[in-house]
């Protein structure tokens, strides 16, 4: 009976334990949208009025995208080579490219793929930084 007790204490605490790394990931997940979504303000320097009608189009595309990937790493739906996921991704730039036109110009909409990539690269090297310190 002691050892089922322990056990289920065990089990207990595990569960808990990985609830509360999810919630941290979460925040953190949040809080690196947010700073994208900063950084893209700044960058492309959307007015008020600009950024609300940009970003429930930016949302829906880095959902789309957030698909693409997550069905790429865990190898969901079809099999299709690296060729194929790479035309399915410029695919969607593509499209959303069009949508994003007419809310911000196509001067500020090619800027766009340019800041999202540097935002991305800077993250990338402050991670890596944060691992070597």
């Amino acid at each position: 009976m002691k050892k089922f007790i322990f056990t289920c204490l065990i089990l207990s605490f595990t569960i808990l334990y990985l609830g509360a790394q999810d919630l941290v990931n979460q925040n953190r997940f949040k809080q690196i949208e947010a700073a994208k979504i900063a950084y893209v303000t700044k960058e492309l320097a959307l007015s008020p009025a600009d950024a609300e009608r940009f970003f429930p189009l930016y949302n829906q595309y880095q959902k789309e995208l957030r698909e693409l990937i997550h069905q790429r790493k865990n190898k969901t739906g079809k099999k299709r080579g690296e060729l194929e996921y790479d035309s399915e991704v410029l695919a969607l730039k593509l499209r959303y490219r069009d949508a994003f036109i007419p809310i911000i110009n196509a001067q500020r909409t090619a800027r766009f793929f340019e800041t999202e990539r540097e935002f991305r690269e800077q993250l990338l090297k402050e991670l890596r930084d944060r691992r070597n310190d």
